[in-house]
């Protein structure tokens, strides 16, 4: 008997193994980034509380927050769709309500430390449904990819058509070619992740897969996914237009520019590692970017309504989700 067993026996802590000097240089800068996110967020917000325009509270005011929140909810059916359709390839057929009612729950989870913890609740509501863990992480990498590719578009035509006219001389020429290339790439490596590692790694594919090799996804969920993904930025969009035009009473607007400059604005939310639900990066990149074109004053109001609707977006699939979870039957004995 090993001396590491024995020292369990007795019922003493095997020593756990250090971390590399690398991972905590990692997290402190992730850490790092957050903070200065948040706090200039914070700066901003407190610099120019006195100055965020009124809101006249009514009936009014309440429908369009009401409209906002439930914008922001429509992104958890859309990627329960998405979700089911990447499934359907794999051989998992998974009934819409149940794909629902996992993504509900599991989506709260962003706000955890780290920002992956929706991953990982998926991952386990989903082997608590049958499907194999396999393959929820195969199709949660392919749909990942997408979102960067069809955010990278998005990005790439906020660039060449927003960004710079808002913001002369910010935009090298050579950026957003680079940006292009990047998002083409996230387009097609589903394609070509699941073909290499079929081929070089046949073990890992089928562990993966429960014993099969993963299947390429289909071209046609592939277009069905990428078109749910833009639909789900234009919504977005159109809620941080409807608070800029309705709440803050700022009219002069162009939906498709602030579609362009908020999904530019998730994108980094999204990338910064730590940042929980992208949390005060996303309101960061909004003021700094919406800001020549609605007001300082407006963006700052915009960017904190806007997180505390999608908040609230997510509180109510999380209630809702748990509220419909299935209750495990009886035991008969």
């Amino acid at each position: 008997m090993t001396h590491a067993s024995a020292s369990t026996l007795n019922g003493e802590a095997a020593p756990r193994p250090s971390r590399p000097a690398r991972y905590w240089l990692l997290r402190g800068l992730a850490l790092a980034l957050l903070l200065a996110s948040c706090g200039y967020f914070g700066y901003h917000l407190w610099d120019n509380l006195h100055q965020l325009p009124p809101i006249e509270w009514g009936w009014s005011a309440v429908g369009v927050i009401a409209l906002a929140v439930l914008g922001c909810l429509s992104s958890v059916p859309l990627i329960a769709l998405m979700w089911q359709l990447l499934l359907r390839d794999q051989g998992v057929k998974l009934p819409y309500r149940q794909a629902l009612q996992i993504i509900a729950v599991s989506q709260m989870g962003k706000y955890l430390p780290g920002n992956v913890g929706h991953f990982a609740g998926r991952v386990l509501l989903g082997s608590q449904a049958g499907i194999p863990a396999g393959k929820t992480i195969a199709t949660m990498a392919m749909e990942t990819f997408w979102v960067l590719g069809i955010s990278g578009i998005f990005a790439v035509a906020a660039l060449l058509f927003v960004v710079n006219d808002l913001h002369e001389g910010l935009v090298d020429t050579n950026h957003p070619g680079y940006l292009a290339a990047v998002a083409v790439t996230m387009l097609i490596a589903p394609f070509l992740a699941v073909r290499v590692v079929n081929r070089l790694l046949p073990g890992l594919s089928r562990k993966l897969g429960r014993g099969q090799l993963l299947t390429e996804p289909r071209l046609l969920t592939a277009m069905a996914v990428a078109g749910l993904i833009a639909f789900s930025f234009v919504v977005l969009g159109a809620v941080v237009e409807l608070l800029a035009a309705e709440l803050f009473q700022h009219p002069e607007i162009n939906l498709l520019e602030m579609v362009l400059l908020f999904a530019v604005s998730w994108t980094a939310g999204f990338l910064v590692p730590g940042s929980p639900g992208g949390i005060g990066v996303r309101e960061a990149v909004m003021i700094q970017l919406m800001g020549p074109a609605i007001g300082l004053e407006t963006a700052l109001g915009v960017a904190l309504v806007m997180r505390l609707c999608s908040m609230g977006a997510d509180a109510l699939a999380f209630g809702t989700g748990l509220f419909f979870r299935p209750r495990p039957s009886p035991d008969p004995a």
